[in-house]
């Protein structure tokens, strides 16, 4: 089987990690002997001021392992009149795809994976080549209003012409359904490799106890502000008890500061950006990790911290709750600080076995089980 993906984003190299879950899954299925290439627009947002417009333009192409990847750099020319940008990145994608095809032959499929930019290019390869294509969705925006009246008209074709429509979580499903008016099925992200490969369970009994962990991007639809103002709770309880966050982004001063107004400088360190192994090192030593988020589609961060045993309190943010079980965490309303600060003091006191976190999280979302599920989909999209 020769599968082609289109991502609406793609990282830029193996240690980019915008877009990095896409990399995983076509180097997943690469693996499970499916044969795939990438074609990627990499259009940058003019927000990027000087460096953007002075930045690299053209076509690269390299092979990521097995994957052969074809990009081309340009930029969003016209923010105030997007639908001539959406344009432009569908002809690029048109181009890269008939370099590709001349390079590679015509693949059986094509994936699509988060429709909003990628979806009308599979829908033109489809109307001139007749190659079928599945779309697999991703994006927030649909759940945080931010998708535009003429572009839910993109997306109804794109769906309606689509042989498999795929949503990351339950609850994404049904939004899906509600606002694109069909039927929309779940089908979860990727446990990658890094957090699936085997080690010492006895690395898992060594957890310091009392510490916690979150890792995302500081931006306020992660909600922070509310995990530090709910540890806070904690900390009165449970004194030596630590918070350890993970990430980068334009919400870390405003945090720190709020960390010093609550006296939690001992008990709360910001970390600043990982990169994965970091960020799997950070939760085999945590207890217990913390998802605040307002919206998450999945929530990969949630699987990561369950395949390194610790236990997880989440926001019910769209995501977790296709993912937490009981034997896992506890899930609690979005934006509710008191309910956060309870279920954190009530799962120290839970004693969750970590070894079973694990081998839970791997039977659901570890590599092998992927691809499975993945190839029926494929299947069932060149019948």
């Amino acid at each position: 089987m020769h599968v082609l993906i289109i991502p609406s984003w793609y990282p830029l190299n193996e240690y980019d990690l915008n877009g990095c879950f896409f990399r995983e899954q076509a180097l997943a299925m690469s693996r499970g002997g499916v044969k795939v290439g990438v074609i990627a627009p990499q259009f940058r947002s003019l927000r990027g001021g000087r460096q953007a417009i002075f930045n690299r333009y053209g076509r690269e192409i390299w092979k990521d392992q097995d994957v052969w990847i074809y990009l081309e750099h340009n930029i969003f020319w016209f923010p105030k009149i997007p639908y001539i940008d959406l344009i432009r990145w569908t002809n690029v994608a048109l181009k890269l795809f008939t370099q590709y095809i001349k390079d590679n032959g015509k693949p059986d499929l094509i994936h699509v994976q988060s429709a909003l930019l990628a979806g009308p290019a599979a829908l033109k390869i489809f109307k001139k080549y007749g190659i079928p294509y599945c779309v697999t969705e991703h994006s927030t925006t649909f759940g945080r209003g931010l998708v535009k009246p003429w572009q839910f008209q993109y997306l109804k074709k794109v769906q309606n012409s689509s042989k498999k429509c795929l949503a990351v979580s339950k609850d994404f499903s049904k939004t899906l359904e509600v606002k694109l008016g069909k039927s929309w099925e779940y089908c979860p992200n990727l446990l990658d490799n890094i957090f699936a490969e085997d080690f010492s369970l006895n690395l898992l009994k060594n957890k310091k106890d009392l510490q916690f962990c979150a890792v995302a991007h500081l931006q306020p639809k992660k909600g922070f502000d509310i995990l530090i103002k709910a540890f806070s709770r904690v900390v009165e309880s449970y004194p030596e008890a630590s918070l350890l966050i993970g990430g980068d982004g334009p919400e870390r001063e405003k945090l720190g500061v709020l960390i010093k107004e609550l006296n939690l400088d001992a008990n709360i360190e910001l970390l600043g950006a990982l990169n994965r192994i970091q960020v799997r090192n950070l939760m085999r030593d945590s207890k217990y990790f913390v998802l605040s988020s307002h919206i998450e589609t999945f929530g990969v961060v949630v699987i990561e911290a369950l395949s390194q045993g610790a236990a997880v309190v989440a926001t019910k943010c769209g995501g977790p709750e296709s993912i937490v079980q009981p034997d896992d965490g506890v899930l609690v309303p979005v934006n509710d600080i008191e309910s956060l600060s309870a279920a954190m003091l009530n799962i120290i006191k839970q004693n969750k076995d970590p070894i079973l976190i694990r081998k839970n999280c791997v039977e659901r979302f570890s590599e092998p089980v992927f691809v499975s599920r993945l190839l029926k989909h494929y299947n069932d999209t060149i019948k």
